[in-house]
């Protein structure tokens, strides 16, 4: 078809910076959480206490599944459904979450009170010195599980339901509590027992920043509905798992992955080089601070557009996020092997005391692993972008190559050859293998035909589909006239009659119209409103979006269409099968099917 008025993305663009600054700061509060714990325990509690909190990593990964399992699988589901307009459903998949997060986090309690001890002594191998604090971390950890897995939940989903400012808000709120009460555990708890503060602190942080769910229940933004009826909710517990189910299997991975590297580090590593590699441990953390709120975009934005089959929208944001990712993650990485001595400062590490101990140079090590940083990034990409069009395959091999196959086997015969650089040297062999065994998974699956789609990317090639088109308008009102006729004719090439093709032109003249009149409250001749025209089963199907303010047309009750000006609602309520609205991706999005030969 020829289009008149062809397709951008100004509005997608827009809207990808609005969510970007408040996504990435709540993976910035987030991450930072996790990083603050090994920067405030080096500075504070010391070497053995930092060795510690590095050594009780996998229970702190094991405890955190339910989680991000639920929590990311409902960001997914949920925004799918709002993208499908299906509220109801979208509502049930929250309440859901919440509660399953909830229960399935509650087998952690008894097994760190009653186990914590053996575990911990598990994990200290030789250094059993380090016990003591180990089981201090892990039992509490577990008991605070129930708490963890409402409060991630919770903010994972707020992004998908239109409110990342609140999502970004509850992980500020959760981290200056976590900081501020891990350092005041730290300087006047006795040291014997500041771990369980530590710990503790995560909870205490969690907690306070749960106070955001109030300003969610009142915000307009929101599309979930929290008087929607439980009964059958269940029935979306499968979807919810799937979805989450790459991020749940990471989840698990990464605990195996540093139970093994602990089992090297406590078997082929010096006490002078076990600082070290607890210092390399959480590099990942350091990585992800500044990189997985970027990423983290994609499975809100790009599931509610994968959706409405939006594949545009989706190639144009996947290509911001990557090219971003990539930038950061270049800069971090020349920055890291300038200067490696940031680190072990950041950390509280003795640099000059490993450099007396170690035969080789701990400088060259830290250099070595951050070359890895590159990979590692576009691996986590592939992790968050796959899910994110309901395809989990991809970035279920992913997972598996990374931290359950050629990670940790790589890694724990390179340590044992040739100690902590072997960990160093290990780490790039593991980003590489991962992404060209996942990108050999990709194009051998579109061989033998289990993916369909463009490229990597895997979506439809938009020019391609005969039953939709897309197109993008100047909200000018002088253009109204010629962009109807345009639409009617769309409508006719797509298999409409004259009838529906008339019908539709005239409702969606009524919307155009008055988003065009009221809907920008400034600069209304640089704003653009997006029309997808689809033929379906039943008849035709538009969907108009515009960046305006927030307005619901079908909300306007009879006696208030003459007041509004919206003298055309009721003329659309009648020729119309479907009058939707819904706010999606703080844009205002209405929705009108006419039937066909009717």
């Amino acid at each position: 078809m020829n289009v008149a008025y062809p397709r951008n993305d100004k509005i997608i663009r827009r809207k990808f910076y609005q969510y970007l600054i408040p996504t990435v700061l709540m993976v910035l509060a987030m991450q930072f959480g996790s990083l603050a714990d090994a920067i405030v325990i080096g500075n504070f509690l010391g070497d053995a206490a930092l060795s510690a909190s590095s050594l009780a990593l996998p229970a702190v990964f094991l405890v955190e599944i339910p989680a991000m399992m639920i929590g990311v699988g409902a960001s997914i589901v949920g925004a799918n459904f709002i993208g499908k307009r299906m509220v109801k459903e979208a509502s049930q998949t929250f309440k859901l979450a919440m509660l399953l997060s909830f229960l399935f986090s509650l087998i952690f309690i008894p097994i760190g009170i009653f186990a914590g001890d053996e575990i911990a002594k598990l994990f200290a191998g030789q250094f059993q010195d380090l016990a003591p604090m180990i089981a201090q971390y892990i039992k509490v950890f577990a008991c605070q599980a129930p708490l963890l897995g409402v409060g991630i939940t919770l903010a994972y989903f707020l992004s998908s339901d239109n409110n990342p400012n609140l999502g970004a808000a509850f992980f500020i709120i959760a981290n200056i509590a976590h900081i501020g009460s891990e350092i005041l555990f730290c300087l006047f708890l006795d040291p014997s027992l500041a771990m369980w503060g530590v710990a503790a602190s995560t909870g205490i942080g969690m907690l306070a920043g749960m106070v955001v769910f109030i300003p969610y229940l009142k915000s307009k933004r929101r599309v979930v509905d929290m008087t929607v009826s439980m009964k059958g909710a269940f029935s979306l517990t499968p979807s919810l798992l799937r979805a989450g189910s790459s991020s749940g299997a990471l989840m698990v991975l990464s605990f195996a992955y540093f139970l093994i590297l602990n089992i090297a580090a406590i078997n082929y590593l010096s006490d002078v080089e076990m600082p070290l590699y607890a210092m390399l441990s959480n590099f990942s953390f350091v990585i992800d601070l500044f990189v997985l709120g970027i990423l983290q975009i994609m499975p809100s934005v790009i599931s509610s557009l994968f959706g409405e089959k939006d594949y545009f929208s989706i190639r144009s944001i996947v290509r911001r996020v990557f090219l971003i990712t990539m930038g950061v993650t270049t800069a971090l990485t020349v920055i890291s092997i300038a200067f490696p001595q940031l680190f072990f400062w950041m950390f509280g590490v003795d640099l000059g005391s490993i450099q007396q101990g170690m035969a080789g140079d701990p400088l060259a090590v830290v250099r070595i692993y951050c070359i890895s940083f590159l990979l590692y990034s576009v691996n986590k990409f592939f992790a968050y972008y796959y899910p994110s069009i309901m395809r989990n395959s991809p970035a279920m091999v992913a997972n598996v190559v990374h931290s359950g196959l050629v990670g940790p086997v790589t890694i724990f015969f390179l340590m044992q050859a040739q100690s902590v650089m072997g960990y160093a040297y290990g780490s790039i062999i593991m980003e590489a293998a991962t992404l060209l065994l996942t990108v050999g998974f990709i194009l051998l699956g579109k061989k033998l035909g289990r993916f369909s789609g463009d490229g990597l990317l895997l979506l439809p090639k938009a020019e391609k589909n005969e039953q939709q088109i897309e197109l993008s308008i100047p909200a000018k009102t002088e253009e109204i006239s010629k962009i109807v006729e345009e639409l009617q004719r769309y409508a006719l090439e797509l298999g409409g009659d004259e009838k529906a093709a008339g019908l539709l032109a005239l409702a969606s003249e009524e919307i155009i119209a008055n988003t065009m009149t009221y809907g920008f409250r400034r600069n209304a001749a640089s704003q653009y409103i997006d029309i997808n025209l689809a033929k379906t089963e039943t008849g035709l199907l538009v969907r108009i979006r515009d960046d305006g303010i927030a307005f619901d047309p079908t909300a306007l009750a009879p006696g208030e269409e003459e007041e509004m000006r919206y003298n055309g609602i009721p003329v659309i309520r009648k020729v119309a099968s479907e009058f939707k609205y819904l706010r999606l991706l703080n844009t205002n999005n209405t929705i009108m099917e006419i039937a066909i030969g009717k």
